[in-house]
C-alpha cells in the first residue's frame, strides 16, 4: 500500500528536476531574477526555480547569397560563409540577461542542430554579414579569389572586434571559412584578362633578364679577350716583331704571286720590293 504513495512522491521530484549536459551551463530563475553564476553540468531541482540551459559549445551558421561590394567599385554575384564561434560559459547568465529577446534553439537556425538554446544568435550573425561586408569592400574583386584565406581571417578579425566593443571577453569566433566566392560575368573576364596581362609582364620581364645575361657574358669575353691580347703584345720582343712581320709580308707576296700573271721580285730579307703585272 506505501508503493503507490512512494512511487508517485519520486515521480514528482523528477518532473521537477532538470539536467545540464556536459558542454552547456544553466541559468536559473527564481521569481523573475536571475542568477548571475553559471550553473555547471548536473541534475538540479526546479521546483521552485527555472534553470534554462543554454549550449557552450561551438556553434556554426551559414550567411549565403551575400552580394557585397569590393574595393574597386564591384558587385559580387554569391558569397557564403561560415562562422563558427563560442560563448564562454561564466558570460552566459550575464548575456542572457541582456539579450533575453534573442535567444533561439539551436536546432532552429542550424540543420541537424540540438535542442540547447543559444544566446545573443541573432546579434552575432548580424555582426558576422556587416564584418563580411566591410572586409570585402578592403579587397579587390579581381584578385579576392586568390587570396580566400586572407579574407576569412579579415572577416574573422572584425567580428571579434565587434563583439568585443560591447561585450568584452563573452565571445570567441574561432573560425570563418569562405564556402562560397563567386562574381559577375563582368568581373570574370577582367580576371583573365589581368591574369593574361600579368602573364605576359612575366615573359617579358624573363627576355629581359636573359638579354641582360647574354650581354653580361659577351662583356666578359670581350674582356677575356683583350686580356690575351695585352698577355701577348706584352710578351713579343723587337727581334720576334720583325719576324712576325717578316712572315706576315712573305705570305701576302706568296698569295698575289699565286695569281696568274703576277710576278713578285723579292728583296733583300724576303721583303717584295716591284709587284709586276704581265
Amino acid at each position: 500500500m506505501t508503493v503507490k504513495p512512494l512511487l508517485l512522491t519520486l515521480a514528482a521530484l523528477l518532473a521537477g528536476c532538470t539536467q545540464i549536459d556536459t558542454g552547456n551551463v544553466g541559468v536559473e530563475r527564481t521569481l523573475g531574477k536571475v542568477s548571475t553564476e553559471a550553473l555547471p553540468p548536473g541534475i538540479y531541482m526546479t521546483v521552485f526555480k527555472t534553470v534554462d540551459e543554454f549550449t557552450a559549445k561551438e556553434i556554426s551558421f551559414q550567411l549565403a547569397d551575400m552580394t557585397p561590394k569590393s574595393r574597386d567599385n564591384l558587385t559580387m554575384k554569391d558569397v557564403d560563409i561560415d562562422v563558427y564561434f563560442k560563448v564562454m560559459p561564466a558570460a552566459i547568465p550575464g548575456l542572457f540577461t541582456k539579450y533575453q529577446g534573442d535567444v533561439v534553439r539551436h536546432a532552429d537556425v542550424v540543420r541537424d542542430g540540438s535542442k540547447d538554446l543559444v544566446i545573443a544568435y541573432s546579434r552575432v550573425s548580424r555582426e558576422a554579414r556587416e564584418a563580411v561586408y566591410k572586409s570585402i569592400a578592403e579587397m579587390d574583386a579581381t584578385t579576392m579569389h586568390t587570396k580566400r584565406a586572407e579574407l576569412s581571417e579579415r572577416v574573422r578579425a572584425e567580428l571579434q572586434k565587434e563583439l568585443d566593443g560591447t561585450d568584452k571577453g563573452a565571445f570567441v569566433v574561432t573560425a570563418v571559412n569562405v564556402r562560397n566566392l563567386l562574381t559577375d560575368p563582368a568581373i570574370e573576364a577582367a580576371i583573365r584578362q589581368r591574369a593574361e596581362t600579368d602573364q605576359a609582364i612575366e615573359r617579358k620581364r624573363k627576355e629581359v633578364e636573359l638579354a641582360k645575361a647574354e650581354a653580361e657574358r659577351l662583356i666578359v669575353e670581350a674582356e677575356g679577350q683583350a686580356r690575351a691580347n695585352q698577355i701577348i703584345s706584352a710578351s713579343l720582343t723587337p727581334a720576334l716583331k720583325e719576324i712576325k712581320l717578316a712572315e706576315l709580308q712573305r705570305d701576302a707576296a706568296l698569295a698575289i704571286a699565286a695569281k696568274p700573271g703576277n710576278t713578285v721580285l723579292m728583296g733583300g730579307g724576303g721583303q717584295p720590293l716591284v709587284n709586276v703585272g704581265k
